[in-house]
C-alpha cells in the first residue's frame, strides 16, 4: 500500500470494546507516503458506534515537503486524541520535571555558573509552572506553540527564542537518556519577529579615548585593554600577569572570571580561546601600568581589588570606574558596561572596512551571525555618512529645468 511508513503496525491495533463502550486509547496513528506521492494520515476513529480504520488525505509531494506533511499529520492526531478525549500516557520518570531533574545533577554543573543561572531563572519563572507536571510526550507542537504565542504578549522574540532553547535542550538530553519525547524544533514554530531593533550601546573611538584620559588606575589601564582588545569583562577581569607576552606582543585569553563568585571558568567558546595581538598603544599602556601601579600578589592577578587577594567584579568597575567617569564627561550612562568598549571595537573595524573574518577572530565569535548582527547596528550609520556625501548636491552646478527643457528641445 505504502512505500514510506513514520510508525509500526501495532501502533493502529483496534482498541478492544467492552460492551458498547469504545476504549479511549492514546494513538499516534501512521503517517503514509503512497508511490503516486499522495500523503495520508492513518488512525481509527469512533464511526456509528465502532471503532473505524480512517485514511486521510493530507496533501502531494508536488505541493509541500515530507516535514510539512508530517507537522500535519501530528496536527490531525492532536484532534483526533483530543475529541476521543485520549492524553498520552505518562510514563514513571518522564515528566518534564524529571527530565529538568538529571539534567540538573548531570549536565549542569559541567556548564558556566552563568549559564546555569540563566537557565534556572527561566526554569522557574517560565518554563516549570507550565511543562513541569506534563508528559515529555505531551510537549508536542501545539503545547509549545501555544506557550511561544503567550510568551510573546510581554517578552521579545530573542527572550522567547532563549527560553525556549532552555526547554529543547532539556528535552534532548532526555531523549539521549531513552525517553520518548515529541520531536519539536524552532523549524516547527512561529515566534515573529522583533518590530524595533536593539539599540546596541557602543562608545565611540573619540569617547573611549576620553573615557581612559580622564579614569583613575587600574580603571584607566582597565579601559585601554577594553577598547584595543574587545575582551568581555570576565576575560579582563582572569587576567594575569603570565597572560602577556610583550615579546610577542600578544594577549592570551583562556578564562574567564564569574560574575557572581569571581571563580574562575572556562571562557563563554571554545572559540573565545585565542591569542590576541597587542598594539603599541596598549603595550605602552601596560608597560607603564605594571611599572608604576601594579602590585605583586599571589595569583598574579592583573586587575585584583584593593587588597590585592581576589579578582574585582564587573559591577563594581562599572559602579567606582565606569560611571563617574562618563558622568564628569557627559556622556550617557544608561544600561551602559564595559560591553560598549567591545561594541565600540567592533565599530571601529566596520568603518575602517576590515574583513569580516578579522572582525570575528578579533571578537571570537563561536557563530559568524553573531559577527552579523554587529555589521547589522553599524551600517545605518556608514550608510547615512555615505549618501551624505554622494547624494548631496549644489543648486548651482545643475541646471534648473527652464534650461533642460531648452537643451532637450535641441
Amino acid at each position: 500500500m505504502s512505500n514510506e511508513l513514520s510508525c509500526t503496525v501495532e501502533s493502529l491495533e483496534v482498541p478492544r470494546q467492552r460492551g458498547t463502550a469504545i476504549r479511549r486509547r492514546f494513538q499516534k496513528g501512521c503517517f503514509v507516503k503512497e508511490k503516486d506521492g499522495r500523503f495520508y494520515s492513518l488512525f481509527y476513529a469512533d464511526v456509528d458506534g465502532k471503532t473505524k480504520l480512517v485514511k486521510k488525505f493530507i496533501g502531494h509531494s508536488r505541493d509541500l515537503s515530507k516535514r510539512a506533511a508530517g507537522r500535519q499529520h501530528a496536527l490531525t492526531m492532536e484532534k483526533v486524541n483530543h475529541d476521543r478525549g485520549s492524553s498520552a500516557p505518562i510514563l514513571k520518570g518522564q515528566t518534564f520535571q524529571d527530565a529538568v531533574n538529571k539534567w540538573r545533577a548531570a549536565v549542569a554543573p559541567n556548564l558556566a555558573p552563568g549559564t546555569v543561572r540563566q537557565r534556572e531563572s527561566y526554569l522557574r519563572v517560565h518554563i516549570l509552572p507550565r511543562f513541569g507536571r506534563m508528559g515529555l510526550l505531551e510537549m508536542d507542537v501545539h503545547a509549545i506553540q501555544q506557550f511561544a504565542t503567550d510568551l510573546r504578549k510581554s517578552l521579545s522574540q530573542k527572550s522567547v527564542v532563549n527560553i525556549l532553547g532552555s526547554v529543547f535542550t532539556i528535552l534532548a538530553y532526555a531523549e539521549k537518556c531513552g525517553a520518548k519525547v515529541s520531536k519539536v524544533g524552532f523549524a516547527d514554530l512561529e515566534i515573529g519577529s522583533n518590530t524595533v531593533p536593539a539599540d546596541v550601546p557602543f562608545f565611540t573611538r573619540r569617547q573611549a579615548t576620553l573615557i581612559i584620559e580622564a579614569a583613575q588606575e587600574p580603571f584607566k589601564t582597565l579601559f585601554a585593554v577594553a577598547w584595543c582588545t574587545g575582551l568581555r569583562a570576565g576575560e579582563i577581569l582572569a587576567l594575569t600577569l603570565d597572560d602577556l607576552d610583550f615579546t610577542r606582543k600578544t594577549v592570551r585569553v583562556n578564562k574567564s572570571s564569574d560574575d557572581r563568585t569571581r571563580e574562575i571558568r572556562q571562557p563563554k567558546t571554545p572559540k573565545s580561546v585565542a591569542l590576541l595581538p597587542m598594539n603599541t598603544a596598549l603595550e605602552t599602556k601596560l608597560r607603564d601600568y605594571i611599572h608604576s601601579y601594579w602590585k605583586p600578589n599571589p595569583s598574579q592577578i592583573l586587575f585584583p581589588n584593593r587588597t590585592g587577594e581576589r579578582r574585582r567584579s564587573r559591577a563594581n568597575v562599572v559602579r567606582i570606574g565606569l560611571k563617574p567617569v562618563l558622568k564628569k564627561l557627559g556622556i550617557p550612562g544608561n544600561d551602559v558596561g564595559l560591553h560598549a568598549f567591545r561594541h565600540g571595537l567592533a565599530t571601529e573595524l566596520v568603518e575602517a572596512a576590515a574583513p569580516l573574518t578579522v572582525l570575528q577572530q578579533q571578537l571570537r565569535h563561536a557563530d559568524i551571525k553573531t559577527t552579523l548582527k554587529l555589521y547589522s547596528h553599524v551600517i545605518p550609520e556608514s550608510q547615512r555618512a555615505a549618501m551624505e556625501q554622494i547624494g548631496g548636491f549644489e543648486s548651482q552646478s545643475l541646471l534648473s529645468s527652464e534650461s533642460l527643457l531648452k537643451f532637450a528641445r535641441k
